[in-house]
């Protein structure tokens, strides 16, 4: 295959008449002067005219698929001349074209060896196509330009790159369902990380391939750039530059094209359909509200300045609730520290520290160390109340002898292990009675002979089943066994009431209890000598 510069090109001669010497010029679709125009010059000249009429010519070449005749010269002998290689270099030094000038009068033909001789006496020794050689010993066009040769271009060098491990978008797009459903509650908006987590790679730059050009000279190739690690706030650069690490437990943002943690997570309206369940390792605060059915959980404290409703919230620090929660019957707080709440209602919650409060209405609370409803309410009605040492409210109760139950004096999770291992324990004896009646039945069967073989099979499988369930009731009971000292200790808890409680309050201290049957006013209830006892407020 020919490769060629500048193809459909113009074809012109020279030819002699009585008058002079002609140009004849036959255009091609494309009436382009380009390299047509220096063709013609240089072979006018070659000839030995100087004198050309340039303007008609460039004129000719404006045409489209004619034919022209220009008078050129005066009559003259044109001399006789050989075929010629006519050699070009780009000025990069990486292509080389080659064309060949036609022989006039009886002119001598070029040999096959003389275009590799005349690309050698150029210097030219890399990259030459030698089939088009080949094949332009053969046959070859005049005035055709030939890509003979072609340098190797050089390959630039990689540039440094930064590998992030961690999303830096997100798609907000709720799942939805089998059942049609869109689900707005798991969006995954936040992207937590781990104090001395890995957040970003820097990879260095590569090194570039030389090339080389068609004089066989090396080319320089570029080098990659270097790129820098996106250090932001919270995080650090390892000691060999090549990593970015979270200083700090928290979220990951990019910010301003750095890399920032950041340990408080801030919603600045509701928890809701728009910002699905939040799960984060740091601290959570909450401008709005928290709908119904939303959860956060938070590593660090969570902070809630609108109402909570029928949602759950666990922390592994405080919970701040600035108006409360109203939780319907679905509202739950967990927390490994403290609970502080305008008030709660209908909700369920649990603290490791202390529950504060202005008002707790028929709600499970369970404190590890006290729970404290003072303020400008400072009311205790229905529910239940667990607290390790105290329990302190201005009124506990109500009027209208609301069920309202307070234990205080043990840890409230050692007391409710003990009751469930106790009702464990009478589901495993109900079940163990029942195994029994049916291994009477069957055995009563067997000693009348009338026992099938699947009823032997069963009363096989059951007195398995008899052996195991009494193992499970010895193992609770041991159990129980071990949970009963810490049960007998003297409780030194107390329920103290600034202004009243009701009749209908019952009140546990350690294993002790007492029911409420009148109004007891500015009280301390406490235990001493296996009873329950009351004192003044103090």
């Amino acid at each position: 295959m020919e490769k060629q510069v500048n193809e459909d090109r113009q074809i012109f001669e020279l030819h002699t008449k009585s008058d002079g010497i002609y140009l004849r010029i036959q255009t091609s679709s494309d009436g382009l002067v380009g390299t047509i125009l220096q063709d013609i010059i240089y072979t006018l000249e070659r000839n030995r005219i100087y004198n050309y009429p340039l303007s008609q010519i460039k004129k000719a070449l404006q045409f489209k698929n004619k034919e022209t005749e220009i008078k050129v010269s005066d009559p003259m002998d044109l001399p006789i001349m050989d075929e010629e290689i006519n050699i070009e270099i780009s000025s990069n030094k990486m292509y080389a074209a080659i064309s060949f000038l036609p022989p006039q009068k009886g002119g001598k033909k070029i040999q096959s060896n003389q275009i590799q001789k005349a690309l050698q006496e150029k210097g030219i020794c890399f990259g030459m196509d030698m089939d088009l050689i080949n094949t332009l010993e053969q046959r070859r066009k005049y005035y055709h330009k030939y890509l003979i040769a072609t340098g190797k271009e050089p390959l630039p060098g990689k540039d440094g790159y930064l590998a992030y491990h961690f999303a830096t978008t997100k798609d907000v797009k709720p799942e939805i369902k089998e059942d049609g459903s869109v689900d707005f509650h798991n969006l995954d908006l936040i992207e937590n990380v781990k104090k001395g987590q890995v957040l970003v790679t820097l990879y260095p730059p590569e090194k570039g391939v030389p090339g080389k050009n068609v004089f066989g000279e090396e080319v320089a190739s570029l080098q990659g750039k270097p790129t820098r690690l996106p250090q932001g706030k919270n995080t650090f650069i390892s000691e060999d530059g090549t990593q970015l690490i979270a200083a700090i437990d928290g979220q990951v943002i990019v910010f301003e094209n750095k890399v920032n943690v950041k340990e408080i997570y801030e919603v600045p309206a509701n928890v809701g359909p728009s910002t699905g369940n939040i799960n984060f390792v740091g601290t959570v605060i909450v401008k709005g509200n928290v709908l119904t059915g939303f959860s956060i959980q938070s590593g660090g404290n969570i902070e809630v300045y609108g109402v909570v409703e029928g949602a759950n919230l666990i922390a592994e620090g405080d919970i701040i609730l600035h108006r409360g929660i109203q939780g319907m019957g679905r509202g739950k707080l967990q927390a490994n520290g403290n609970v502080i709440a305008k008030y709660i209602e209908n909700s369920y919650v649990e603290a490791q520290g202390e529950v504060r409060s202005e008002a707790i209405m028929h709600s499970f609370v369970k404190s590890g160390t006290s729970i404290c409803v003072e303020g400008k309410r400072g009311l205790i009605v229905g529910g239940v109340l667990r607290a390790g040492y105290e329990i302190v409210a201005k009124t506990i109760g109500s009027s209208m002898a609301t069920v309202t139950e307070l234990e205080v004096g043990l840890d409230p999770s050692i007391l409710e292990q003990f009751r469930f291992l106790k009702e464990n324990v009478k589901k495993l004896e109900k079940e163990c009675k029942q195994i029994e009646q049916a291994i009477s039945l069957l055995t009563r069967l067997q000693e009348a002979g009338e026992l099938s073989e699947a009823k032997r099979d069963l009363l096989i499988k059951s007195t398995k089943t008899k052996i195991y369930l009494q193992q499970q009731i010895l193992s609770t009971r041991n159990e129980m066994d071990q949970l009963l000292p810490l049960l007998e200790v003297k409780a030194l808890g107390k329920v103290k009431a600034l202004k009243l409680i009701y009749p209908g309050v019952k009140v546990t201290i350690g294993t002790i209890s007492m029911y409420v049957r009148e109004d007891i006013q500015y009280c301390t209830l406490y235990q001493d000598q296996g009873e329950i006892k009351v004192d003044v407020y103090r």
